[in-house]
């Protein structure tokens, strides 16, 4: 009989025995061991699940290896069940057909294939595919959905007998396999014994970057032996004949290193990009032991914070429930003695996993239908990269905890407002890669939206991080706003007033001057700050700029500036020069964003300093909140309360309203343009409505006519002067950068509401 489990004494890259012990997670079972229900009362096998360094090549590893016949003949993990992985494969599976020029009729193998998910694609573009799966079941299937799949564990021997029968291979791939494999010597040798001499090994593996850098402790089970960088990768290569000559990242996993191999005689050049990620992995210390040791006491730190947030919220009778059975999910659960007196059941879309139980914690997997039967509080998002198209999949929810990086609380409707975002952005956001970007009013409405879509965008989206300095002196705004709480070691919060000189080490790339105060109300209780903070605030960024030699630099500017404008311009375009009064009590803002544009056009003309100027038309959108006095949140919060909606005097004004996404992608539509010394207007020319007809769309659409609406004199509060109608003219925005609006009125209207009453009607 085999044995359960053997100890390694020697590193798997470089045969070092100098291993030393950094993480150690204690002893459960293996993540991927479910249980039937008359399994319970068994006794389940037991592990170490540790973690080691090599101090002679800085490579991580567990030395305690459970036998693979343990771990996969009997697999439960089923790709397909992922339509983000099934999009991921088709794209990877194209992308290579086309780099490496394939021919109708190449072979492609791939390890560790599961149910095809790879190979299908790769299929229906001509190929010859074969798979090799340990798991019999699953294999099985593969096979009789028309993907031929060998169930066996590959080695030298499997290798020579496959290209033997069918010759060598064009393209080798093993994607979320090669961190499973103990003898990466015998795995290497099968590979040279079955590619082709100018053929490429495809590897894709968790990146022990991103795992550090975004807390993705979950990701050290059983299965995964390695956790590889560039540079160990490299020098396993070296070592057994064989030479990494691209690399890429995927954001597969929170974050996967994509390494391309070929034969030392191999016909494909090394790239620059390799020496970009070894010089982004020098710069995190991936070579130091201490990096580990701290690593363990992040590590410590979340599961005191999540367990924090779980019993609080349990002690006040919220209903819990978990989503994704991961194995991730296991080593989160088990570590953190986490079981059913926290979650009370777990949702899984595999069928695979639905009617078992998890290994150790015995939480039920049912399916998402059980959602409906009771509606849970909350929803923890064990399978946390695969939250997106969780929160999207369950529009009903808003309240969902995702537990790394750092344990948070956030809404679903944000989240996917972020996605929507990032994914307008992509084809510009690489020039956020390895920059600095600082903004000036970081905390407010639209700043905190800025912060949390680059925070995004580091997460799944940019290989390299983009740095963030968010300045605000929190006047009227606090830290993330009441956006998303925002932990992460790229994104730097400073309390500091813009009236003052911006003293910032290092380069400063990208700048976005948005520090201000926009609400009516407030700008008239604070009229000078609002006239100095604007006016100083510019002036000072504009400095930064010159000094640091900034790419581009973004003033928001606002539609105020138009005034009340002619009934012959509008829609208003930019080259209207407005109906402003300098002495009303909108003056202090209206004039000082004047003043603010004169002053960027002169550091253009005479310091050629990169700037764009945005004028944004009424945006709303998920962080502002109940007191802000601006027409949208004051009808949603009275709404909220039972109250009438009050409307001012006759409720004839006119405006049209930018819901946040599309306003937020318009601002790095011209941040990360070329177009210099421009003005454009940001907003939605579409909607336009009077005050009295927005309360009874508001009233009969979000509230289902439970509130009234009502006639009110305006506030003393309120600024007089208030323009009669405003609607922007977009033509040059959407000519030269592309640009439209998206989201009506009345969705941006029910998105809005759904997140307000989860999250900010207790401030209202």
């Amino acid at each position: 009989m085999q044995e359960l489990i053997k100890k390694n004494k020697s590193c798997r890259i470089c045969k070092s025995m100098q291993l030393q012990k950094v993480i150690s997670l204690g002893s459960m079972p293996p993540a991927n061991a479910f249980l039937k229900k008359e399994e319970l009362s068994k006794t389940e096998n037991i592990f170490p699940l540790e973690v080691y360094f090599c101090n002679d090549c800085g490579f991580v590893q567990l030395v305690d290896v459970v036998n693979p016949e343990l771990l996969f003949r009997n697999y439960v993990y089923v790709s397909s069940t992922s339509p983000v992985f099934v999009n991921h494969f088709m794209e990877l599976a194209g992308k290579v057909v086309e780099k490496f020029k394939l021919q109708n009729g190449s072979l492609v193998v791939d390890i560790g294939s599961n149910d095809g998910i790879l190979l299908k694609p790769f299929k229906e573009m001509g190929m010859k595919v074969l798979g090799i799966e340990p798991a019999e079941k699953i294999a099985e299937t593969a096979s009789k959905n028309g993907i031929e799949t060998l169930p066996v564990f590959f080695s030298p021997e499997v290798a020579k007998d496959i290209a033997k029968k069918r010759g060598k291979a064009d393209v080798i791939t093993a994607t979320s396999v090669f961190s499973h494999v103990d003898d990466l010597d015998g795995f290497v040798e099968g590979i040279k014994e079955l590619l082709a001499d100018d053929g490429v090994f495809l590897i894709e593996v968790y990146y022990l970057k991103d795992t550090l850098e975004k807390n993705l402790f979950d990701t050290i089970y059983h299965e995964h032996l390695s956790y590889f960088t560039l540079k160990t990768m490299i020098n396993l290569m070296e070592r057994l004949g064989m030479e990494v000559f691209d690399v890429d990242k995927t954001d597969t996993h929170g974050g996967s290193l994509r390494v391309f191999v070929q034969k030392k005689s191999g016909v494909h050049k090394k790239t620059k990009e390799m020496d970009k990620f070894l010089e982004e992995e020098s710069k995190a210390h991936l070579d130091d032991i201490s990096t580990y040791k701290k690593f363990a006491e992040k590590i410590e730190r979340n599961k005191k914070l999540l367990l924090g947030v779980l019993k609080n919220l349990k002690s006040h009778g919220e209903k819990i429930v978990g989503y994704g059975a991961a194995a991730k999910a296991n080593t989160l659960l088990n570590y953190f003695d986490i079981g059913t007196d926290i979650i009370d059941y777990i949702v899984d879309d595999s069928q695979w996993k639905q009617g078992l139980y998890t290994p150790g914690k015995h939480i039920p997997v049912v399916s998402s239908s059980e959602l409906s039967k009771k509606s849970p509080d909350y929803i923890l998002i064990l399978a946390w990269n695969f939250a997106d198209a969780i929160t999207k999949k369950l529009p009903d929810f808003d309240k969902f905890i995702i537990p790394v990086p750092v344990p948070q609380i956030v809404s679903g409707i944000v989240e996917q407002d972020l996605t929507i975002i990032c994914e307008a952005i992509n084809s510009l956001a690489n020039k956020l890669e390895g920059k600095t970007l600082l903004i000036t009013g970081g905390s407010g409405f639209i700043g905190s939206y800025v912060v949390a879509t680059i925070d995004k965008l580091n997460s799944k989206y940019l290989k390299i991080p983009c740095k963030v300095i968010s300045i605000d002196n929190h006047l009227v705004g606090k830290q993330n706003n009441l956006l998303k709480k925002t932990d992460s070691e790229h994104i730097k919060f400073v309390i500091h007033d813009v009236c003052n000189p911006i003293e910032v080490e290092g380069d400063v790339d990208y700048i976005i001057s948005a520090a201000g105060v926009a609400s009516p109300v407030y700008y008239k209780q604070y009229p000078i700050e609002t006239i100095e903070g604007t006016v100083f605030g510019i002036k000072n960024t504009l400095e930064l700029a010159r000094k640091k030699k900034s790419k581009s630099l973004l003033y928001f500017s606002s539609s105020e500036i138009y005034g009340d404008p002619d009934p012959n311009f509008i829609p208003t375009p930019e080259a209207y020069k407005g109906n402003v009064s300098s002495t009303g009590d909108r003056s202090c803002y209206d004039e000082s964003k004047r003043i603010g544009e004169t002053i960027c056009m002169a550091h253009y003309k005479v310091h050629e300093t990169p700037v764009k100027i945005v004028r944004p038309f009424n945006v709303f959108g998920p962080g502002m909140k109940g007191t802000d006095y601006r027409v949208i949140p004051t009808f949603i919060s009275q709404g909220c309360h039972g109250k009438n909606l009050t409307v001012h005097d006759k409720g004839n004004q006119t405006r049209t309203f930018c819901y946040i996404t599309d306003a937020v992608i318009g601002f790095f539509k011209v941040l990360l343009s070329g177009h210099n010394g421009e003005v454009y207007n940001v907003g939605n020319d579409n909607d336009e409505i009077n005050m009295k007809a927005l309360a009874d769309m508001i009233a009969s659409e979000v509230f289902n006519n439970g509130v009234k609406v009502q006639f009110i004199d305006y506030p003393t509060i309120y600024p007089k002067d208030e323009p009669r109608r405003r609607c922007p003219d977009l033509t040059k925005i959407k000519t030269n950068l592309g640009y439209k609006s998206s989201v009506d009125l009345r969705t941006g209207l029910i998105r809005f509401y759904k997140w307000f009453k989860e999250n900010a009607l207790e401030e209202s």
